[in-house]
């Protein structure tokens, strides 16, 4: 009988993943390239939901590589230049400083967000809708 239990104990402790630093890998994404990028985002207000600060805010890419921002969580508004590289990620130069983020589509729900790198375990940094 207790061996019973033992065996039953070892199989539950064999089955539960051992504990990581590293975050699981994130699947389902599929980033989009250049010309998705261009063809999904340019041209199309966009709000923005920072998934780190709560900041909500109102973005728009015109075709001539200008960029407006407008924070909706409070003061705050600014305009840029954004550049699309081969590689799909948009890098974004507003007062003096310059982001860069790699867009992509969840395969589940098909929402769009973006994460500072393609790695697997890159955190998404925000998640956006249309206007």
């Amino acid at each position: 009988m207790f061996t019973r239990y033992a065996i039953r104990a070892l199989l539950c402790i064999a089955a539960v993943p051992a504990i990581s630093e590293e975050p699981a890998p994130i699947h389902g994404r599929v980033f989009l390239s250049k010309a998705e990028v261009e063809s999904t985002l340019i041209g199309k207000p966009i709000v923005s939901s920072n998934l780190s600060t709560g900041m909500v805010s109102r973005w728009q890419f015109y075709t001539d590589g200008r960029v407006d921002f407008v924070n909706q969580s409070g003061p705050g508004k600014a305009s840029g230049k954004w550049v699309l590289n081969a590689d799909g990620s948009m890098c974004v130069t507003m007062i003096s400083r310059t982001g860069c983020r790699y867009w992509f589509r969840n395969e589940k729900d098909g929402a769009i967000a973006n994460a500072r790198t393609r790695e697997p375990n890159a955190p998404t940094v925000a998640e956006i809708r249309f206007e």
